[in-house]
C-alpha cells in the first residue's frame, strides 16, 4: 500500500512540472527572446549536424555587408598541409548557391589564384597568380577573407604570400602595408558583429 501511496505521489509531483500541454502552436514575440539568441555566427545552412566519415569541418571566410562571415565547408581529414590546401580551394570555390541567395559574396578577384606554398611551423605561405584588381577595400576583405580561413586550422597561427618565389606586401585591416606575417588578430575588426 505505502509504495502505491508513494508511486501516486512522483507521479503527481512530476506531472505537475515542465511546460504545459497547448493545442496550437504559440508564437514568442522576437523582442523578449536575448539577442544572442536571436543571431548566430554562422549561416544555418553553413553547420552540418555530423562530418563524415575521413571528413572533418572547417571554417572559410567570405563577405557579407562589408564584414567577413563565417561558413563551414566538410574536407577531407589528413595532415595540416592537405586540409589548409582543400580549405583555400574551398575559399576559391565560393560561396554555396544558398550563401549567395543569403547576401554572402567573396572579395576575392576573379582572376586571383591562390596555392599552398608551404607551411613552416605555425606559418602558412600562400602562393598568388593572376591578377589582383580591386579597390582598397575589397583588396582588404580578400587579404582578411584568406588569412581568416588559414588560421581557422589550430595548428596555423600566420600567413604571408608570395608571388613566383618572392615576398608580396600585404594589407593590414587599417589599409596599411606590411611585410610581416599576417594574424587573425589583424583582421578581428572585419569580423561581424
Amino acid at each position: 500500500m505505502r509504495l502505491r501511496w508513494g508511486l501516486a505521489v512522483v507521479v503527481l509531483v512530476v506531472g505537475g512540472c515542465g511546460v504545459p500541454a497547448q493545442d496550437s502552436p504559440v508564437g514568442i514575440d522576437p523582442e523578449v527572446v536575448p539577442s544572442r539568441l536571436r543571431e548566430t555566427a554562422l549561416p544555418r545552412e553553413a553547420s552540418p549536424p555530423t562530418a563524415e566519415p575521413g571528413q572533418v569541418s572547417v571554417v572559410v571566410n567570405f563577405v557579407r555587408k562589408d564584414r567577413l562571415v563565417r561558413s563551414v565547408r566538410e574536407v577531407p581529414n589528413g595532415p595540416a598541409q592537405d586540409r589548409l590546401a582543400a580549405i583555400v580551394a574551398a575559399l576559391v570555390a565560393g560561396p554555396t548557391e544558398r550563401e549567395r541567395a543569403s547576401g554572402i559574396s567573396s572579395a576575392l578577384p576573379v582572376g586571383l589564384e591562390l596555392t599552398v606554398s608551404a607551411l613552416e611551423g605555425s606559418r602558412a605561405v600562400i602562393g598568388l597568380t593572376g591578377e589582383a584588381d580591386g579597390s582598397a577595400a575589397e583588396n582588404v576583405l580578400a587579404v582578411g577573407q584568406i588569412v581568416l580561413t588559414a588560421t581557422a586550422i589550430p595548428t596555423v597561427k600566420e600567413v604571408s604570400f608570395e608571388r613566383d618565389g618572392l615576398p608580396v606586401e600585404a594589407l593590414l585591416a587599417d589599409g596599411a602595408l606590411t611585410m610581416n606575417p599576417l594574424t587573425a588578430a589583424d583582421y578581428a575588426a572585419l569580423r561581424a558583429g
